[in-house]
């Protein structure tokens, strides 16, 4: 088997839920996304597939950074890239990439 380019492991988010206006207090947490492991290797695709809400968009913004993980850790040829910032993410983007989707299209 190749070497994995992208190993994520143990990813999570969860977007706190807060009240109060002036002073916020966190009353529970929204549960995005619990625990997702996968290694891609070059030359592999991968497609995240589920029903509306379940976390997809999440992981995929996560991937690339646009959005740090609670917890876990997501690995471009063996760096944490979660840990990143300024020039050392900049150069990783240049590798890794999202492809947003047009639902107007889907609709053709």
């Amino acid at each position: 088997m190749a070497e994995a380019i992208l190993e994520v492991s143990g990813l999570v988010k969860h977007y706190p839920l807060t009240r109060g206006i002036l002073f916020k207090k966190q009353i529970g947490a929204v549960r995005a996304v619990d625990g997702v492991d996968f290694e891609l290797a070059a030359g592999e695709t991968l497609g995240i597939v589920g029903e509306s809400g379940c976390g997809k968009s999440t992981v995929a913004r996560m991937l690339v950074n646009l959005e740090k993980p609670t917890a876990g850790t997501i690995k471009y040829k063996g760096e944490d890239i979660t840990r990143l910032s300024g020039r050392a993410l900049k150069a990783v983007r240049r590798n890794i990439q999202m492809v947003f989707q047009d639902p107007y299209t889907s609709l053709n």
